[in-house]
């Protein structure tokens, strides 16, 4: 029964997030755009060829997603801070690792729709091929990894100063081992290589994953109580 009563918050909570983007755009739009922005200056910046594309629309693509990323973590929080609705939430009678989850669980949404735009772009831009369900397998747990330790440190920078530049500084560093396994396995899936040959960099990204998926909650309840 209080598992079911939990996971019925969390529903709750990502309903909440999924009803509040869709009235206001306030996280997808400038995500995309910004995503989009930086896919279409790697793609002038950069002179592909049949031999190279390989080589760089992964990491295009994750770093777009990345940057893309940052700015919604930054706009999830202000949204509702700057309306005190987050104060709000904190007195609802649920748990702050609902809270914690919920917020993740929104953008993990959010980022899929966003890459799913993003590929078919890329796939046009520098004409490679991809396979849809392995591309699948490798954005769950890097889209996971991103939104877990990304909503702890926009939590911990959201009542800072220079909370827009202070925001990358701590977020990046830790989300280096999923980048780089988001980079890797793509590249194997864009060779057409099987599944067990980059299973490792997937084992790695969930590896991380549980590690924040620990250490992200009870952080981020001892921040919102502080």
């Amino acid at each position: 029964m209080r598992i079911k009563k939990y996971f019925y918050h969390l529903f709750v909570m990502v309903r909440k997030d999924f009803l509040l983007e869709v009235r206001s755009k306030d996280v997808v739009l400038p995500v995309f755009i910004f995503s989009f922005l930086v896919v279409v200056t790697f793609n002038f910046a950069l002179e592909s060829t049949p031999n190279t594309a390989n080589l760089i629309v992964p990491g295009i693509l994750w770093v777009s997603v990345l940057f893309g990323a940052m700015v919604g973590f930054g706009r999830m929080f202000l949204s509702e801070s700057e309306q005190g609705a987050f104060q709000g939430l904190l007195t609802a009678p649920i748990g702050r690792d609902v809270i914690f989850f919920g917020k993740v669980i929104s953008n993990v949404l959010f980022l899929l729709l966003i890459e799913s735009i993003l590929l078919p772009i890329l796939v046009v831009l520098f004409n490679v091929t991809l396979s849809p369900l392995y591309m699948l397998y490798v954005s769950i747990p890097a889209l996971f990894g991103i939104s877990l330790s990304g909503m702890l440190f926009a939590s911990i920078s959201m009542n800072m100063r220079a909370k827009e530049v202070m925001l990358p500084i701590l977020f990046l560093p830790v989300v280096v081992p999923i980048i780089l396994g988001a980079v890797e396995s793509t590249y194997a899936v864009m060779n057409g290589d099987n599944l067990d040959q980059f299973l490792k960099w997937i084992t790695l990204m969930i590896v991380f994953d549980l590690i924040y998926s620990v250490l992200g909650p009870v952080s981020f309840t001892m921040i919102v109580e502080d």
